[in-house]
């Protein structure tokens, strides 16, 4: 059974291995920064990123990134759907999962790890960071399946959902 922390950004070494192994596919699907890590030093600078890891045998096998917030250059999009962004109760997220871990449930596991950990946080909704390619129906499945909503659609190499997901709230 693979284990679930939060990604410890001090050390980058073992995530630009993880990055790195991935597949053109999976690498042409997740883009929120560069793979190098002088990008992932620089990216986890910025205290309103956070990660979270699955590992099996000390090896990455999936990843996730939560920024507290939106993307500056989505919010236009998002408010044309009437979506009221709220910088405090919004979080930008990006998962991936390793190519040979792939449809075997462990993004689902890495997910539902990440909600019960926010419950007990401000953030009440997730938005997929830069929507996620229609062309990908695997993952437009997947976000379908854990709860996701598409918001709308639009252009850009192709055609992408903006989906997000209401976080249940403890209480």
């Amino acid at each position: 059974m693979p284990a679930i922390t939060k990604f410890d950004k001090t050390d980058p070494e073992q995530l630009i291995t993880y990055l790195s192994a991935l597949g053109k596919e999976t690498r042409a699907f997740f883009g929120p920064h560069g793979f190098d890590k002088t990008s992932l030093t620089e990216f986890y600078e910025d205290p309103k990123n956070t990660a979270y890891i699955a590992t099996e045998e000390n090896r990455i096998i999936a990843y996730a990134i939560l920024r507290q917030g939106f993307l500056q250059h989505d919010a236009p999009r998002l408010s044309s759907y009437g979506v009221d962004l709220n910088p405090d109760t919004d979080a930008s997220f990006a998962p991936s999962v390793a190519d040979d871990w792939q449809g075997r449930g462990l993004g689902r596991e890495l997910f539902s790890y990440i909600i019960n950990d926010l419950c007990s946080s401000n953030v009440t909704r997730l938005i997929l960071w830069g929507g996620v390619q229609t062309a990908n129906q695997r993952a437009v499945y997947y976000y379908q399946q854990l709860g996701f909503r598409t918001l709308g659609y639009f252009e850009y190499h192709g055609w992408n959902a903006d989906m997000a997901y209401k976080i249940p709230q403890k209480g």
